[in-house]
C-alpha cells in the first residue's frame, strides 16, 4: 500500500492540544473539514472507544490512533505533529510527538491491518521521526513520512560509500607499502566527499586524477598532484588505461613503476575497485617500443584531445550515421613523406593558430572532415596539417592483429615507420585503437546504453 495515496498535505496538523483527547479532535476536525460526508461525532468516539480498549502508543514518541467507521468508502489519514509532545499514556511514560490517524471502511478488516503495518515500518526509524517532529512545514512532515524509508535509504548508503571508500584508501597506502609500489592513482571524481583522503602521508605519492567537474578543496589540491583527464564515454577499463597512459607521458610515472590504482563507477559516489598495477605491463607496446621519450614531440594535451575527438566520433556518428577515421599525431616531417592526398587538403592555407586541434570552436570542423576518406594528419604540438590523406607506408607492420581492416593497418603501418601515435575509430564496431611502433597499444571501448 502507497501511502502517498492516503496522506493530504491539508490533513498534517500543527498540534496545540497536550491532552489525547484535545490532539484526537484537532484529527478529526481537520479530517471532517477535507473529506466530504464525515461527521466529527462518530469518528472521534470510534477512535476514543478503540483508545479504551487499548492504547494506539506504538513505540518511543509515535502513536497510530485508528478506527473502522461504517459506511466509509476509502481509507483517510491525518498527521498530527506535536513539538511539545501530547500526554499519551504511553507504555514508556513519556509523551507522544507524532500521531498518524488511520479510519478505514468496516469492512476491510485486513487492507485496515496492512496499512497500519505500513505505516509502522515507515516511521520505525526514530531519526526519521525526529527529523518529522522538527520540520518547518506540512509538505516537510508529509515527504519525510512518504518518502522516509527512501530518504533513509540513500542517506545509508552515502554513509555506507564514504566508509567504503575510507577503507579502500587505507588498505591502498598499506598496499602500497607492503609491494613497494611508487604511487597511489585516485579517481577523485568517484569520492562524494574528499573526507576518504583525510590521513593520507607523505610517505606514499598520491595522485588524484579528475575530469575538473568536481571542486577541490585548496588543502587537498596543494598537498597531491593533479592530472586533468578529458576522457569520458569509455568503459571503466579503457579509462583506467587511458589515464595510466596520460600520467605516463607527463612524466609523474615511469614504465618500471607500479601503481596502486582506486577508482569507482561514475557518478557512484564511492570507490570500489583496488587494483595493483605494473605499468610496463599495462602499456607494453607503449613503453617498451617508444623509449624514454615515450610520446616523441607529441604534447601530452594534444593526445588527450584527440582521444577524445575520437571517442566523440565513435560514440555520436555523424549525422546518425557510424563514422571510421584516423588520427596520425606526431613525427609528421617523418609522417608526411609517407602519405599523399586522397582530396584537396581543406586545412591547406590556415595560419597555425588557426588549425590547432586544442581550440574547442574547431571540434565541429574536425567532427564534419571526418566523413572524408582517409586520415588526419596532426603535429605533436596539436596544429592539424591536413585531412583526406592516404596513408601509404613502405611495408607493414609486422605485429598487427587478426581481424583488423585496412584503415587500421595503413595506420600501424605508418606508426611503425615513425615515431607517431595512430588513433583509429571503427566505422564497424565503434572502437578506438591506438597504435604505437607498429603494435596495437590499446583497443577502447564505449560504455553501454
Amino acid at each position: 500500500m502507497v501511502l502517498s495515496d492516503y496522506i493530504a498535505t491539508e490533513r498534517i496538523v500543527f498540534l496545540k492540544h497536550r491532552t489525547k483527547r484535545g490532539a484526537l479532535l484537532e484529527l478529526v476536525r481537520a479530517t471532517c473539514r477535507t473529506v466530504p460526508g464525515l461527521s466529527p461525532e462518530p469518528i472521534f468516539e470510534a477512535l476514543w472507544a478503540r483508545e479504551q480498549l487499548v492504547s494506539s502508543w506504538v513505540e518511543a514518541g509515535l502513536a497510530l490512533p485508528h478506527a473502522r467507521i461504517p459506511g466509509l468508502k476509502e481509507f483517510v489519514m491525518a498527521v498530527g505533529r506535536s513539538a511539545a509532545g501530547v500526554e499519551y499514556e504511553s507504555a514508556d511514560g513519556q509523551p507522544v510527538h507524532l500521531l498518524v490517524m488511520i479510519l478505514g471502511p468496516a469492512e476491510q478488516v485486513d487492507r485496515h491491518l496492512l496499512l497500519l503495518a505500513e505505516t509502522a515500518r515507515a516511521l520505525r526509524a526514530p531519526a526519521l521521526r525526529e527529523r518529522a517532529v522538527a520540520a518547518r512545514t506540512r509538505r516537510e512532515v508529509r515527504d519525510l513520512i512518504v518518502h522516509g524509508r527512501k530518504v533513509q535509504s540513500r542517506e545509508t548508503r552515502r554513509k555506507d560509500a564514504a566508509s567504503l571508500s575510507r577503507r579502500l584508501v587505507r588498505h591502498a597506502v598499506a598496499l602500497a607499502r607492503e609491494t613497494r609500489a611508487q604511487a597511489i592513482l585516485i579517481d577523485y571524481d568517484g569520492l562524494r566527499s574528499p573526507a576518504a583522503l583525510r590521513g593520507l602521508g607523505a610517505e606514499v605519492e598520491v595522485i588524484l586524477v579528475t575530469q575538473g567537474r568536481v571542486p577541490i578543496p585548496g588543502p587537498i589540491a596543494r598537498r597531491h598532484r593533479m592530472v586533468l583527464t578529458p576522457f569520458s564515454g569509455f568503459s571503466r577499463g579503457s579509462q583506467r588505461s587511458l589515464t595510466l597512459l596520460l600520467v605516463l607521458s607527463q612524466g609523474l610515472l615511469r614504465p618500471e613503476d607500479r601503481v596502486i590504482n582506486l577508482y569507482g563507477l561514475p557518478g557512484a559516489g564511492t570507490l570500489d575497485t583496488l587494483a595493483v598495477v605494473d605499468v610496463a605491463r599495462e602499456l607494453p607496446s607503449f613503453t617498451l617500443a617508444a623509449g624514454a621519450t615515450l610520446l616523441g614531440d607529441i604534447e601530452p594535451q594534444v593526445m588527450a584531445r584527440v582521444i577524445q575527438l575520437a571517442s566523440d566520433l565513435a560514440r555520436e556518428g555523424r549525422e546518425g550515421r557510424p563514422v571510421g577515421t584516423a588520427f596520425i599525431v606526431g613525427d609528421y616531417e617523418h609522417v608526411r613523406g609517407l602519405t599523399s592526398q586522397l582530396v584537396i587538403n581543406p586545412f591547406l592555407g590556415y595560419r597555425d593558430e588557426e588549425k590547432n586541434i586544442l581550440d574547442p570552436s574547431l571540434e565541429e570542423t574536425v567532427k564534419e572532415f571526418s566523413n572524408i576518406d582517409g586520415a588526419f594528419l596532426v603535429r605533436g604540438d596539436g596544429v592539424i596539417q591536413s585531412a583526406g590523406a592516404y596513408l601509404r607506408p613502405d611495408r607493414a607492420a609486422p605485429r598487427l592483429a587478426s581481424g583488423l581492416g585496412t584503415r587500421h593497418a595503413a595506420a600501424a603501418g605508418i606508426t611503425h615507420q615513425t615515431r607517431a601515435l595512430a588513433v583509429v575509430v571503427s566505422q564497424s564496431t565503434g572502437r578506438v585503437s591506438l597504435f604505437k611502433a607498429g603494435a596495437l597499444l590499446m583497443e577502447l571501448r564505449k560504455t553501454q546504453g
